[in-house]
């Protein structure tokens, strides 16, 4: 395949991806090729706060507020507050897919992480020790 030609080209910047790497920048849509589709999330995301804007009657801060109480135990307004403390994953940076993330015994917030570190953070017991084990095994 020419190198030249890109994988993907987000039709509203005109961000091209021209490796796998890349395309980790572009939505995710499985039935379109290499299951990205032709935008970009930083695209995404203003297009669908001018959704939001517009469509004030279907946004979904009421969807929100049933989870922040039903979950987290906590009202809308206090969710927007602790996601707002952080505009992008405070282990790795990235600004997309950004999630609350919480220890489950207590509900006390912890920070704002991407879905990819949350579920990382998770997957490894949410302790101290066991993430010490992996750094251990790393070094």
């Amino acid at each position: 395949m020419d190198a030249s030609v890109p994988l993907r080209k987000c039709v509203k910047c005109g961000l091209e991806a021209h490796t796998d790497d890349d395309l980790e920048l572009f939505v995710r849509e499985e039935n379109c090729k290499y299951s990205r589709r032709l935008l970009c999330y930083s695209c995404n995301r203003k297009r669908v706060a001018k959704w939001g804007k517009e469509n004030p009657e279907k946004n979904t801060k009421g969807k929100l507020d049933s989870r922040a109480r039903r979950i987290y135990k906590i009202t809308y307004e206090e969710y927007v507050k602790r996601m707002s403390t952080s505009d992008c994953c405070e282990i790795c940076g990235v600004k997309e897919q950004l999630c609350y993330d919480h220890d489950h015994k207590t509900m006390e917030f912890r920070g704002v992480l991407c879905s990819k570190c949350n579920r990382s953070v998770g997957q490894l017991g949410d302790t101290l020790e066991s993430i010490q084990k992996v750094i251990d095994y790393l070094k």
